[in-house]
């Protein structure tokens, strides 16, 4: 089948879904505001000449800028790339770190797609989502954690920047200090953000 097949069915059993949690749709992305103001992104990617859609979700913090030292994007135009925290609703059909859903060879079997879709989503959208919804309380939870946690120093640079936004100087002292014997040697761009935080 080919995309637009599919994105009758998104239409028909998954946008209402998100629409009924909150998210507003822009064409393939869907977004909701929570108090904070707390961002999250549902956007749907498709790679017609292989047959198959991903659904990759974001969470953001706009207070905390842009990603990576990019522009901040206005929220009505957020995408999944733009958020500091990044994942995809998994379908495991190749492996068990497999994002991608097949279109299938016809209506009937494009339908059951976005159905195990469903499935899916109702099993994993929660689990990334809920602990990225409570600020400030469960963002200066998780901050702490980072502490103890085995994160990639730049995942770690987003705590101690979340800690700053909280004004938790100690602890945005002690993500850092985690954080900076794990930098990659060459990733001298990093270690001067997290210098900067100390």
């Amino acid at each position: 089948m080919d995309r637009k097949t599919v994105t009758a069915q998104l239409r028909t059993q998954f946008f209402p879904v998100l629409a009924a949690a909150g998210f507003s749709r822009s064409g393939d992305v869907l977004r909701r505001e929570l108090a904070g103001p707390v961002v999250h992104v549902v956007e749907v990617q498709h790679r017609a000449r292989s047959g198959v859609f991903q659904v990759n979700l974001g969470a953001h913090l706009p207070a905390l800028g842009g990603v990576a030292g990019g522009a901040t994007v206005a929220v009505e135009r957020m995408r999944e790339y733009d958020c500091a925290w990044r994942s995809s609703v998994l379908s495991g059909f190749r492996n068990a770190s497999d994002s991608e859903f097949a279109y299938g060879a016809t209506e009937e079997q494009a339908s059951e797609s976005v159905a195990f879709l469903l499935s899916e989503w109702e099993r994993q959208g929660p689990a990334f989502f809920d602990p990225l919804a409570d600020f400030p309380d469960g963002f200066r939870e998780r901050a702490r954690a980072s502490v103890s946690t085995p994160l990639h120093p730049a995942h770690l640079l987003t705590w101690a920047k979340v800690a700053d936004l909280l004004g938790e100087g100690d602890l945005r002292r002690d993500i850092v200090e985690a954080a900076l014997p794990r930098v990659p040697e060459r990733a001298t761009a990093l270690r001067d953000d997290l210098l900067a935080l100390r």
